[in-house]
């Protein structure tokens, strides 16, 4: 489902050739963010 999903909402990064940096690029932001909503409140 992971893969689907970053293939829809980010395609130009599939084009380029960075697709094997894509997915934990893409965790590991959205924890990064989850983490700062949590922390700041």
């Amino acid at each position: 489902m992971r893969p689907v999903f970053s293939h829809e909402v980010i395609p130009e990064t599939h084009r380029n050739g960075h697709q094997p940096h894509l997915l934990p690029s893409l965790m590991a932001g959205f924890a990064l963010m989850m983490t700062l909503d949590t922390a700041l409140g």
